[in-house]
């Protein structure tokens, strides 16, 4: 890994460039993909889009990352959620990109298919939720469903989906691709024993279950590997019972090697066990967890991207000079300062303005209709959003 080489004495490791092959990040720092929701209803990009995440590049991060773009409206999880799944789109996209690269930073986009978590819920059993098995979970801590056993169609289908919008994001000019394989979406359910009962091809043993992520990442790799940077939103722990484990996910870290990623960003849960974790511990069992990144380092020479509570930029800073990973994601650090890099870098770490992160946030109670922050001015929370 490029994390084994450590720097100077008293040289910043946030600092340094990271040469990924087909890009340089011109610093260590990264937009992390939260979801602000800013899109249209009918998953346009909007004014508030590209103006919240051309922010984040003026602010300083190397490599803006944007929440998750549905491949397709089957796949689409959130009211106000951007698609990335036809032409129409290409436009905005267009102008997303080209806002984040006028301030300096890598324009990366994140594609998903939500799978068992499509949306909308309040008409889940209107149309057919995609899961390698008709589980039933609990989609809220209330409401228990159970989704669609996936067809060879629809696998078929929903791969194609995503070689589409990899292009798609090609042709809009981003500088990748960052396939959503974790938080329970398609993919990764995929991968998790507890979900996947099926005994043909796509489940089973190892092999069988990480299958579909790994056709999909080779076709994406295939189609646009040579344009542009792939990266794999891993799920490195469900922290279930009986779900699946970090060995594994270090083990598809390798597989995701060898097929030809350039970034891998590990990060664990899914709705449920993250509900279930802070239930049992009231704990936030997201947040970097260096034993899960020596297991899954051990295995790939793959740059690791790291997320979850490294808002200082002291721990940042550590997970760095360690050697647990070679980047920092910063999510609602950047939401609450889009300055939290340039005063980061610049000596003016004291500046920073901290998320208070309250179990009420106002950024988790607004993610339907647009994210909000409390710690914004009035001026910015009116608006609702902080922008160019």
């Amino acid at each position: 890994m490029s994390s084994d080489h450590f720097p100077a004495a008293g040289q910043d490791r946030l600092a340094e460039p990271l040469d990924l092959g087909k890009r340089v990040m011109r610093n260590r720092i990264a937009q992390a993909p939260l979801s602000v929701s800013y899109g249209s209803p009918t998953g346009e990009v909007t004014a508030a889009t590209i103006g919240h995440y051309a922010r984040r590049a003026a602010g300083g991060a190397a490599m803006v990352m944007t929440e998750n773009f549905a491949i397709s409206q089957s796949g689409r999880q959130l009211p106000r959620q951007c698609l990335i799944s036809g032409p129409e789109f290409l436009d905005g996209l267009t102008e997303l990109a080209s806002a984040i690269h006028a301030h300096g930073a890598l324009a990366v986009i994140q594609i998903v298919h939500a799978g068992r978590y499509a949306g909308p819920w309040e008409q889940y059993e209107a149309a057919r939720r995609l899961a390698p098995s008709a589980v039933p979970f609990p989609l809220t801590a209330d409401r228990t469903v159970t989704p669609a056993e996936a067809t060879h169609e629809e696998l078929d289908q929903a791969r194609q989906d995503f070689v589409s919008a990899a292009r798609l994001a090609r042709d809009a000019g981003f500088d990748g691709v960052h396939v959503h394989g974790a938080q329970g979406f398609l993919l990764s359910s995929f991968q998790a024993p507890r979900m996947n009962k099926r005994s043909d091809a796509y489940g089973g043993d190892f092999e069988g279950r990480t299958r579909l992520a790994r056709e999909v990442v080779a076709d994406i790799v295939d189609a646009v590997g040579d344009d542009m940077l792939v990266g794999y939103h891993l799920m490195s722990d469900e922290m279930m019972p009986g779900g699946w484990q970090p060995a594994e996910a270090a083990r598809l870290a390798h597989d995701l090697e060898e097929i030809g990623v350039d970034f891998i960003a590990p990060i664990p849960t899914t709705f449920e066990s993250i509900r279930e974790q802070v239930r049992l511990t009231g704990n936030d069992p997201t947040v970097f967890n260096a034993d899960v990144f020596r297991t899954i380092s051990a295995a790939t020479g793959t740059p690791l991207f790291a997320n979850g509570g490294l808002g200082s930029p002291v721990d940042a800073r550590a997970v760095l000079e360690k050697g647990l990973a070679d980047v920092i994601m910063q999510g609602r650090p950047l939401l609450v300062d889009p300055d939290w890099s340039h005063k980061t870098l610049n000596g003016n770490e004291d500046s920073i303005v901290v998320c208070p992160c309250d179990p009420a946030a106002t950024c988790k109670r607004t993610q339907l209709t647009g994210v909000v922050c409390h710690s914004w001015s009035e001026a910015d929370q009116a608006k609702g959003f902080v922008g160019i």
